[in-house]
Order: structure tokens, then sequence, then C-alpha cells
């Protein structure tokens, strides 16, 4: 059921994570850094590093691409995209 907030009603969002052993400061710097509260620290044409898994080589193309911070052209032949959902060192340095 969708329901629209009251007009005196707090507006709060919760999000419950159930699990073992889960990284608590990871989630939250995650989460911190979806506020948009300062400019992304790449532009369009920097070369930097995505987190594929492994760190791999590529260029910032575009920003806030589908709702991402950054898409990132890597410098492989086929010239793949990849996105970093958010501004943190886990998914783009330089």
């Amino acid at each position: 059921m969708i329901t629209k907030w009251k007009a005196d009603e707090r507006r709060e969002s919760r999000f419950v994570f159930i699990g073992k052993d889960i990284d608590k400061e990871f989630l939250r710097v995650g989460f911190e850094a979806c506020l948009v509260t300062k400019e992304l620290r790449f532009r369009p044409g920097d070369s930097v590093e995505a987190n594929c898994g492994i760190w791999k080589q590529g260029t910032v193309i575009r920003l806030w691409d589908e709702g991402n911070a950054y898409r990132i052209q890597l410098a492989d032949r086929r010239k793949t995209n990849v996105w970093a959902p958010i501004d943190i060192d886990a998914y783009i340095r330089a």
C-alpha cells in the first residue's frame, strides 16, 4: 500500500541490514556519499581506475549517467563501459 506523507508528519526512511560481519563503516560511507552535497572529484576526460573486481584503467566519459556518479570507458580493446555509482575510492580512484 502506498500512502502520502501527512502535512505535519516527520519524514523518515530506514534501512535494515540483516547478516553477519557486515562492514558497517563501508555502508555508512557509501550512504553518505549518496548525498549530493559537493562537486564530483573527476571530470569527463580524466584518467581513473575503476573497481571491476580488480582495478582497471579507464576514462570518465559522463557524469550522473543513469543515476550513477560516473560512466567510465575502460582502456580495453572493447572500450567497455562501467559505472561508479557513488564518488568514493571503493569504486573509482585517480
